[in-house]
C-alpha cells in the first residue's frame, strides 16, 4: 500500500462550488464543479472542463471562506466524461 503524502486529513464531501479560472482570457471562464474532498490545504473536485496542471483557479464559497481561494491545479485525470483535479490552496482558508 502506498505511503499518504497529504499532510492533513480529507474529509469527503460533495459540495457544488463556482470556480473560475484566474488568467485574462476572452474564453469565459466561470465554472461549476463538485468539491468531492477537502483538507486544510486542497481539495478534489469534479469538473466538467479540462484543466492543466499549474492552472491557478480561485474557488468560491469552500469551508466557509469569506473571500474566494486561491489555489493551483496539481494533478488532473479524465473520469468517465467528466474530470478529476487536485488543486492546492495557494491561501489558506481563514
Amino acid at each position: 500500500m502506498a505511503a499518504e503524502l497529504r499532510k492533513y486529513p480529507r474529509i469527503n464531501t460533495a459540495l457544488e462550488i463556482n470556480y473560475s479560472l484566474d488568467e485574462s482570457t476572452d474564453e469565459p471562464n466561470q465554472f461549476v464543479g463538485t468539491v468531492t474532498d477537502l483538507s486544510k490545504s486542497g481539495a478534489g473536485l469534479l469538473v466538467d472542463q479540462p484543466h492543466r496542471p499549474d492552472d491557478l483557479v480561485s474557488l468560491e464559497g469552500v469551508g466557509g471562506a469569506k473571500k474566494p481561494l486561491s489555489s493551483v491545479v496539481k494533478w488532473v485525470r479524465k473520469t468517465q466524461g467528466k474530470y478529476r483535479i487536485g488543486v492546492k490552496f495557494v491561501r489558506m482558508p481563514v
